[in-house]
């Protein structure tokens, strides 16, 4: 592997600013959420802002109290609409910039082997396209799991330095596994279940990766490149991984003509890992 596990958030923060189709995938996305946010704040005031200063002043409210406090109001329910339109769409360009990294990594075949047997519907509605089975509900579990697991360590940052410390460790496995669950389901064609054992199995280094991820997010302002740039650098983690394994079986193969015939064809068996090799994470070429 190039780099240990920890320093791969940093080097996606270099490797997005030099690669300007990452990042112009980043502007697009935020385009693409302004025009929504500017059009639900004006079908806000359009519609809502008398409906509301109407049903105000039923309620006996002053008139000149009930449109100021609908203008509040209309602001407050469109910043809510467009951040949920941001982050409903989030792990789809998240995706989309993790995927162009394996594409200018010289790793795209894996991209295209699989768009030609998932269509592209499929490929951004893996959980609904199920049937709503197992695979999405433990994708939510993990959301849920998330979520919790920062409001409860939350007060941790109450303790200078070292709660933050302790924070970004136990909030960094979970961060960590998230953030190489597209690559994992979609690209690799694992289960959830595989996902997390090969999670569980490497969670030293998944808790290193994630440690440096969260800590970069906290950071004021900045956090929101972050958001970006650390799926830069699971990406590149991915990528590295999988370049290391094609090595290791093209020297052991170079050591032992014929290794790759049907004995190797056998333990390098690439998609999904057999009960007894899910920690196989590279062997996808």
């Amino acid at each position: 592997m190039t780099h240990s596990p920890s320093n791969y958030p940093l080097v996606g923060i270099t490797y997005f600013i030099s690669h300007s189709s990452l990042w112009k995938k980043v502007l697009f996305a935020l385009f693409l959420t302004f025009v929504f946010g500017l059009f639900v704040l004006g079908a806000n005031f359009a519609l809502l802002l008398p409906f509301q200063a109407h049903g105000l002043e039923n309620l006996n409210c002053p008139a000149w109290l009930s449109w100021i406090l609908s203008v509040i109001f209309c602001l407050a329910e469109s910043s809510i609409l467009t951040m949920l339109f941001f982050f409903i769409l989030l792990p789809l360009w998240q995706d989309a910039i993790f995927d162009q990294v394996l594409r200018l990594k010289g790793l795209g075949t894996l991209i295209d082997n699989k768009k030609k047997n998932v269509s592209g519907v499929t490929m951004c509605c893996r959980g609904v396209t199920s049937g709503l089975g197992l695979a999405f509900l433990q994708i939510c579990a993990l959301i849920m799991f998330q979520i919790t697991i920062l409001i409860l360590t939350a007060p941790l940052h109450a303790i200078p330095i070292l709660g933050t410390i302790i924070y970004c460790y136990l909030n960094g496995w979970v961060s960590a596994w998230g953030y190489q669950l597209h690559y994992h389901l979609e690209i690799k064609e694992w289960s959830v279940k595989q996902s997390l054992q090969y999670a569980l199995q490497e969670r030293s280094d998944f808790s290193a990766f994630g440690f440096t991820a969260v800590a970069l997010q906290l950071v004021p302002l900045a956090n929101v490149l972050f958001l970006w740039t650390n799926v830069v650098g699971s990406a590149l983690w991915s990528a590295d991984t999988i370049v290391e394994q094609e090595r290791i079986l093209q020297e052991a193969e170079n050591r032992v003509p014929g290794l790759m015939g049907s004995d190797a064809a056998e333990s390098s068996s690439v998609t999904k890992p057999s009960a007894d090799n899910r920690g196989d994470y590279g062997a996808i070429a």
